[in-house]
């Protein structure tokens, strides 16, 4: 689901089903060509692909963080925590770059990244991860 479409009573209610928010990061610096940037956010609609339709009804999609801070800030980490403090038990990273979560986004609690060739990881291994996440395992 994404975050537009709750209004603020739907989220009442259903805020104790939904207890996974995705952050969506595109990477981006701004030295990308035009080409390059919507080659990146076609990568990011597939990552976020892998996790929507299988987990409908559990996770909350927000909008993409598509500018990284570079080097001494990192957004997304502190968009990781924000989330946390709104109620999300769960955060799951969804990245169109590769991406190490456990040196780079320690805050998240999953990290569903491009693999380092391009290629997007598996649709078996995603729901696997995030199975097991939601298990506590």
């Amino acid at each position: 689901m994404k975050f537009s479409d709750l209004s603020k009573e739907q989220w009442a209610e259903l805020q104790p089903y939904l207890d996974t928010a995705i952050l969506p990061l595109t990477g981006l610096t701004g030295s990308e060509m035009p080409h390059e940037a919507t080659e990146a956010l076609e990568k990011l609609r597939d990552v976020l692909d892998l996790i929507e339709g299988p987990f409908k009804g559990r996770v909350v999609i927000y909008p993409s963080c598509h500018f990284d801070q570079g080097p001494g800030g990192n957004l997304a980490e502190e968009l990781c925590r924000n989330l946390r403090k709104v109620g999300f038990r769960y955060i799951i990273a969804a990245a169109a770059y590769p991406l190490d979560g456990a040196d780079t986004l320690s805050c998240a609690d999953l990290v569903i990244a491009v693999e380092a060739d391009g290629s997007l990881p598996s649709k078996d291994s995603v729901s696997e991860a995030v199975r097991i996440l939601w298990l506590g395992r």
